[in-house]
């Protein structure tokens, strides 16, 4: 079969197909594919059989244990995964229009700007358009630039993990983060004036997974002073998880200052005096390479930079703790910010 035209091709292309595509790529069985689809076995081999045709490639091989995609059937797979999400997301602010409303806005954070930037750009962004459906995404930049890449979100707040995402994404700076590590008020280390990073290698940490950038800087800095990566702990991007396990379960843990300062001042938490050699990237707002902003994304951004600026004229940090040039940690000196 010759090779079809870009219009001639997507005009041969139809939802079941890619739909069974999706579904097969993430089981690697025919016959759960079908079930989940709820259609018999030989109709969903029709379906994958008259895809390839059109396409005039095999997209997946057999082999004793499942079907598993080829390097295009791959592309065809994730294709078909971002063209069912603007389709679902499509039908959803469509449905929200019909309504009267203004349809629908997804975003992603990073956990940074959760606890002041995000939720006042949010609810100005409410107070001009009551009836939009706001959709957020709180983890960490790897999480989210690959939800973004899969069509999933509008935009993100948070990072570029690798180089390699500079060429997929669009990156305009926001902020610089000051982390602090952390523990309950309770911690054996609380009244401790200096630590460095020996004193901690044994001692249980809750940390975010291994892909993230605030990970991989304490990872980084923990190779760097010849220490063992940290092996006595918790992994999990829930910021109630991470301050849960602090409080109750006698861990020690690194977070933006914005989400524990005010606990740190309450007395539930203590900033411990530990500094780790290196430094975050600033984080920013991401956008899909090529892809036209839509109309609430430009009204969202628009809201979150007036909201910078003012904080900035202000001589504040963005997301409201003191102005800080950078996230700058070094090792093995006594913390010269106060607490």
């Amino acid at each position: 079969m010759r090779d079809l035209g870009p219009a001639a091709l997507l005009s041969r292309l139809r939802f079941k197909q890619l739909r069974l595509v999706d579904v097969l790529g993430r089981t690697g069985n025919l016959r759960r594919t079908a079930a989940e689809l709820n259609m018999t076995q030989p109709a969903a081999t029709k379906i994958l059989q008259d895809l390839e045709d059109t396409l005039g490639v095999k997209l997946f091989e057999r082999t004793p244990r499942a079907m598993l995609a080829t390097e295009i059937g791959s592309h065809v797979v994730d294709y078909a995964r971002r063209a069912l999400t603007d389709g679902e997301r499509f039908a959803g602010a469509l449905a929200n229009l019909k309504r009267g409303g203004y349809g629908a806005l997804a975003l992603g954070a990073i956990m940074a700007t959760a606890s002041d930037l995000l939720p006042r750009a949010i609810a100005e962004l409410k107070r001009q358009r009551p009836l939009m459906t706001i959709q957020v995404l709180a983890t960490t930049s790897d999480q989210l630039i690959a939800a973004l890449g899969r069509g999933e979100l509008d935009l993100v707040i948070g990072r570029l993990p690798t180089s390699e995402d500079r060429t997929k994404f669009d990156f305009e700076p926001l902020s610089m983060e000051d982390l602090w590590a952390f523990a309950a008020a309770s911690h054996p280390l609380a009244g401790r004036p200096h630590l460095d990073l020996a004193d901690m290698g044994d001692l249980p940490w809750v940390l975010q997974p291994t892909p993230s950038p605030m990970r991989r800087l304490i990872d980084t800095a923990f190779a760097a002073a010849g220490l063992r990566t940290l092996d006595n702990l918790v992994e999990t991007s829930s910021i109630f998880a991470t301050l849960n396990l602090v409080r109750h379960a006698g861990m020690v843990s690194m977070l933006p200052s914005t989400i524990v300062a005010q606990e740190v001042a309450g007395g539930g938490f203590v900033r411990l005096p530990l500094e780790v050699r290196g430094e975050l990237e600033p984080y920013g707002i991401v956008t899909r390479k090529g892809v036209m902003m839509t109309p609430n994304a430009a009204e969202f951004l628009s809201i979150l930079k007036g909201l910078v600026a003012r904080k900035e004229q202000e001589g504040t940090d963005p997301i409201g703790a003191g102005r800080m040039p950078r996230a700058h940690l070094l090792s093995g000196q006594r913390n010269p910010r106060p607490k």
